[in-house]
């Protein structure tokens, strides 16, 4: 029997979880047109959010399209503009034959060439020439609004870790750039979203910022308990197996509300299982789970100096006066000045995180391996 329980992928169906609030604010975002901004950590469910609210908009509005664009692995601007033109094609075009035509009216002025790949009716590629840089870039990020115009629909452009255009080269005139298009843009709107909270709030909230104030934000919160433990008790059964509510909860509690690793510990519980969750199944389920991520954990303290490693041992034992006398001793932590550069260090490199003035780990199973270690 397949498991119930989804991590690593876009949730879907059954596996997508409560969100109500988020998708009916997100729905009325895009079916009003209004530019969107969502920022969560990572692995919060951010891209599952967008897609189940595009899904929901689609039922009932057929003349929204929705581009979906990942710029993790774009690196430099000139790969965005090819990635953002092939998207906003395909997305805009039912087949082959369609994409090609559409690339010649839309974009013949900057003499494009196809290549196609093992599936070529499922993907191509495209390059272009940039020599006259400024007129064509901007034909290229006009490229959604004058489809949507000529075909009479609305496109909605979702761009997942968008703060990446931060560590472009020229990353501000980039960014200058987009603005000053994009801005003008009445049948196309956008829905950015990313991970890094500060460079995003960098990007956003920043008065200088040439995307100040450029559409509403969202900051994702986490999804209450009680619909996990819900979740978690109908899926085991319905698959046959059970556990009860505090167990349930336990699991929940263990991976402190974190949507991927209660998917993922959940997952590992029910494939242990064969009737009844116990006591020893869900121990022997989290040793699992922090045993599949040892290798990346010891790489990130291979990475670390002996004062950020004490820092996170500290916080995993849910230390929070850092600059009292007792805790620095403790600790060996230095001064408090010393724990103040600590925590931007270790903000930068995603480790941890403030919100409300409280410090966490952005993923809660490596404070689970910190204290086994330690």
């Amino acid at each position: 029997m397949k498991s119930p329980f989804v991590y690593g992928k876009v949730v879907t169906g059954n596996s997508f979880i409560n969100r109500t609030e988020e998708i009916a604010r997100l729905t009325g975002n895009f079916q009003n047109y209004l530019n969107s901004i969502l920022i969560s950590p990572r692995r919060w469910g951010k891209s599952s959010l967008v897609r189940k609210a595009a899904t929901v908009v689609n039922t009932s509005n057929s003349n929204i399209r929705f581009c979906f664009l990942d710029m993790f692995r774009i690196r430099t601007e000139e790969e965005f503009y090819k990635r953002y033109a092939i998207e906003i094609i395909k997305s805009t075009s039912g087949k082959l034959d369609e994409w090609i035509e559409n690339v010649k009216n839309f974009m013949g002025r900057l003499s494009p060439s196809f290549s196609f790949g093992t599936d070529p009716a499922n993907d191509f590629q495209l390059s272009f020439d940039l020599s006259s840089r400024e007129l064509d870039v901007e034909e290229i990020l006009n490229l959604p609004e004058k489809i949507a115009i000529k075909k009479k629909i609305h496109i909605l452009v979702c761009i997942d870790e968008f703060q990446n255009i931060g560590n472009y080269k020229d990353a501000l005139e980039f960014q200058k750039l987009l603005r000053s298009v994009w801005q003008y843009h009445h049948n196309t709107s956008y829905c950015l979203y990313g991970s890094k909270r500060h460079m995003m709030m960098e990007l956003f909230e920043k008065q200088s910022m040439p995307f100040y104030k450029f559409g509403d934000i969202l900051f994702l919160q986490k999804i209450k308990k009680r619909h996990f433990i819900e979740f978690i008790t109908d899926s085991f059964s319905k698959t046959g197996k059970s556990i009860n509510k505090n167990y349930s909860e336990n699991l929940v509690d263990r991976v402190e509300t974190h949507p991927y690793y209660i998917q993922q510990l959940a997952h590992i519980v029910w494939v242990n299982t064969t009737g009844n969750v116990t006591e020893d199944i869900l121990e022997e389920s989290v040793n699992e789970l922090i045993e599949q991520n040892t290798i990346l954990y010891q790489q990130i303290l291979n990475e670390l100096s002996y004062t950020q490693i004490n820092f996170l041992i500290a916080l995993s034992r849910s230390e929070t006066s850092f600059n009292s006398a007792e805790v620095l001793q403790k600790y060996a932590l230095g001064t408090s000045g010393n724990v103040t550069k600590i925590k931007k260090v270790l903000i930068n490199k995603e480790i941890v995180d403030i919100t409300n003035g409280s410090i966490f780990f952005l993923d809660p199973a490596f404070r689970l391996w910190l204290l086994k270690m330690f």
